[in-house]
């Protein structure tokens, strides 16, 4: 059995994080600050539309009218909704929607979050990806620094970097982006329209292989 620390930072894929489960309200959540600390920040998503035409007024010649309609309806469709809240803690972000938790996301490594024992931040080169894609049973989809794993609906940040020629490599401590890694997990996978292009399906050779 693990320890009480292990167990209040081991990831339960779609259903939250130790003591925390997607589907709790902020009060819920925040009985809990004694092991996941206390609210730092808490505001809302969504830019209003007010706020949001200001800003781009403001662009002037940056754009034209026309591209500034086109970014509106493109936001109205696609950005936050009116009732997303995002709330940091501790060493948490964690995001609502109609008040209950829906995602939540370790800042900075400076906690173990764990899976099958093992700590993802403590893992050596792509073994914290191949332990998921093994959960995953299935590969992930790699964009850049980000990773996918749908089953699981979990993404990392940081971790490797996507290269159309070599595939996914392997980022260290050399590199700020690993330093600054992140592993995001959700209620449900993040597959929204606009972006799945963006990403490349691809398996990760054994360990062995590296």
């Amino acid at each position: 059995m693990p320890s009480e620390s292990e167990s209040d930072w081991t990831v339960r894929p779609r259903s939250g994080l130790g003591r925390l489960e997607f589907g709790m309200s902020p009060a819920q959540v925040d009985a809990l600050a004694a092991t996941y600390g206390v609210i730092t920040g808490r505001g809302a998503d969504r830019v209003a539309d007010d706020m949001l035409r200001e800003t781009l007024a403001m662009f002037g010649d940056a754009m034209t009218e026309d591209e500034k309609q086109d970014f509106i309806a493109e936001y109205t469709g696609s950005g936050p909704s009116a009732d997303s809240v995002t709330e940091t803690r501790g060493d948490l972000v964690l995001r609502y929607a109609a008040d209950r938790l829906c995602e939540i996301m370790p800042a900075h490594p400076r906690r173990p979050v764990f899976l099958d024992g093992s700590d993802l931040f403590a893992l050596a080169g792509l073994d914290a990806l191949r332990l998921l894609e093994r959960r995953n049973q299935g590969p992930g989809r790699y964009a850049d620094t980000e990773a996918a794993f749908d089953e699981l609906a979990i993404s990392v940040d940081g971790f490797s970097v996507h290269d159309s020629t070599s595939g996914v490599l392997a980022l260290d401590d050399s590199d700020e982006r690993f330093r600054q890694r992140t592993v995001l997990l959700r209620d449900a996978p993040y597959l929204p329209a606009q972006e799945t292009q963006r990403y490349t399906v691809q398996s990760l050779p054994p360990a062995t292989d590296r």
